[in-house]
């Protein structure tokens, strides 16, 4: 039973879906963006949509079937790779779709931060493997500190929210055996520092 419930969990704190829940934040909690208009709240949000879920688990899949049709099974580490080159790719379209609104300034700065957060997981695999899961938590919660420190309170909750959020898919990740403790700590911690530098400075 608990296996169960740590896999649900784990799968609903995927890292397809942080940027999703980042947003509904961001939009719908009593923040400066909460004042956008609804129309636009649902375009933000279906942008974010397709492209940090829908087109990365679309051409992951294809992908794969291709090359069990054409060339040979991808083994784990492939695959690994492939997810996160597509994934990265998906974030730096949405980052572009982003790019020469300045209202959606903050929101061009979360993208890049979950981009950079990818990039990060990709150039460590020759050294060692990090959790994806846990970096992506992780910059979550950079991003909601970064905007809690410059005002907006509303984003306090969120922050404890994420926290909270973090330790329980932390043990679940453990509980389940797919990470040790040292690829979710600097997995986590990487996230944090990764979109603290995104938010300042890019």
């Amino acid at each position: 039973m608990l296996r169960r419930l740590a896999k649900i969990y784990s799968y609903a704190m995927h890292p397809f879906l942080i940027p999703i829940y980042v947003m509904v934040v961001l939009l719908f909690c009593p923040t400066v963006y909460s004042y956008y208009p609804f129309k636009g709240k649902l375009y933000l949000l279906w942008v974010v949509t397709l492209f940090s879920l829908i087109l990365p688990i679309l051409t992951i899949t294809l992908v794969k079937r291709f090359s069990r049709l054409y060339f040979r099974h991808l083994t784990r580490k492939q695959f690994y790779v492939m997810s996160i080159l597509i994934c990265s790719i998906c974030y730096l379209l949405c980052a572009i779709t982003f790019m020469g609104v300045p209202s959606l300034l903050i929101f061009r700065k979360m993208i890049v931060a979950a981009l950079m957060s990818e990039l990060f997981c990709l150039v460590t695999i020759p050294f060692f493997r990090i959790s994806l899961h846990l970096t992506a938590i992780g910059t979550a919660i950079g991003i909601f500190s970064m905007l809690n420190i410059v005002g907006e309170i509303a984003l306090f909750w969120a922050f404890l929210g994420a926290i909270l959020a973090a330790g329980l898919l932390a043990s679940a990740r453990l509980y389940m055996g797919r990470n040790r403790p040292r690829q979710l700590l600097i997995g986590f911690v990487a996230g944090i520092a990764i979109s603290l530098v995104a938010m300042l400075f890019i």
